[in-house]
């Protein structure tokens, strides 16, 4: 048994019941197809947080009473991490990809494959140096809210590394006009928006009203929002840093295979291109393969934890090497550090600029 906890059931922001539409196909292909683990049938053991901060408490009881559930995966979990943490205290290894709470990073026995908020944003000022050779001055937005702000300092200690004069530009809290953050971001080289899901619409019209043409390099969150939800009807024409597969990315190999399987094992592809549901699918094959890699009858919480924190990757959907606590400063459970890079040209059109890339030295 494989315990999955996620977000759904409560508001529009915090409802993710696609990340369990695709873990589920994903337990069915892997039963299927590969035998589940050691010739044993996986199944799941579900619970969903709502909303609130001390549903994470009755989570964490479900997957410690549950004596067969041997390790956790997360889908989108931003709230109730902190109890989560509390009440298991490390007893049994949590699975997630990038870290979405403050609790995440130090948390024990707790694995982020594809890092956390702070090491997957340093390769956004690697890729500025590479990409814009003549840009000397960036100007970060960020909403002024706790998270968000540890994001855009992650992100100017990065360009700061890379030699590049950073500003920090915070806006309002819940703002519906950015008109007066864009513009006063709009003398820099370069913006890089690092908003959050209520910023990203008002923000791309403010740029679009101020008529900006210099280089915009956004983190992903605004890939997340519906295109039809944009003032043009569809994302804005910017650089995007991701730290897993575009799966919008046709070409794609991986892509093509993880919707070619989900598909035949019952979700969909608008299930599928969530980004939350693309990690809970690399944190299953990850899991089963670690799992796999240890005697049947040795199969312990203990074990696959030191086996995750061994895993050097390659992590599907994801990075092609890993580090488990080694690729951040004081942030023991992050595991990967690095961002590929995509224009988005338009009407659905992705265009890969850049490999994997890891946070500037220095």
């Amino acid at each position: 048994t494989i315990g999955f906890i996620n977000e759904q059931g409560g508001p529009p922001t915090l409802n993710f019941p696609q990340a369990t539409h695709v873990i589920e196909a994903g337990v069915k292909m892997l039963n299927a197809e590969f035998g589940g683990i050691h010739g044993h049938p996986v199944k799941l053991n579900e619970c969903f947080i709502a909303q609130a901060e001390e549903e994470g408490v009755r989570c964490a009881q479900q997957m410690a009473n549950s004596k067969a559930t041997k390790v956790i995966l997360y889908g989108a979990v931003v709230v109730g991490n902190q109890s989560i943490y509390a009440t298991l205290k490390g007893s049994k290894p949590i699975v997630g990809g990038v870290t979405a709470n403050p609790a995440d990073p130090t948390a024990k026995n707790a694995f982020f494959l594809n890092g956390s908020q702070t090491s997957v944003l340093g390769p956004m000022a690697t890729y500025a140096k590479k990409a814009y050779p003549n840009v000397k001055t960036v100007a970060i937005v960020y909403p002024n809210q706790p998270g968000a702000d540890s994001a855009a300092f992650a992100l100017r200690d990065g360009m700061q590394k890379a030699g590049l004069k950073t500003t920090l530009i915070a806006t309002p809290q819940n703002a519906t006009d950015l008109l007066g953050p864009a513009t006063q971001a709009s003398s820099a080289d370069m913006i890089v928006p690092a908003l959050g899901f209520t910023d990203c619409v008002p923000f791309a019209r403010a740029l679009d009203q101020i008529h900006y043409s210099k280089p915009v390099l956004s983190t992903p969150l605004c890939t997340f929002i519906p295109a039809q939800a944009y003032a043009a009807g569809d994302l804005p024409q910017w650089v995007y840093g991701i730290a897993q597969t575009n799966v919008h990315y046709g070409p794609d190999k991986q892509a093509k295979l993880f919707l070619k399987e989900g598909l035949k094992y019952g979700t969909t592809v608008a299930d599928m291109t969530n980004v939350f549901a693309e990690i809970a699918w690399e944190e299953l094959l990850v899991t089963a393969k670690v799992m796999n890699s240890i005697p049947y009858n040795k199969l312990t919480p203990a074990t696959i934890g030191t086996a995750l924190k061994k895993f050097p990757g390659p992590v599907p959907l994801a990075a092609p090497d890993i580090a488990c606590g080694k690729v951040s400063k004081g942030e023991p459970a992050a595991c990967g550090n690095e961002t590929q890079f995509y224009q988005y040209t338009g009407k659905g059109i992705w265009k890969p600029v850049s490999g994997w890339l890891k946070p500037p030295t220095g």
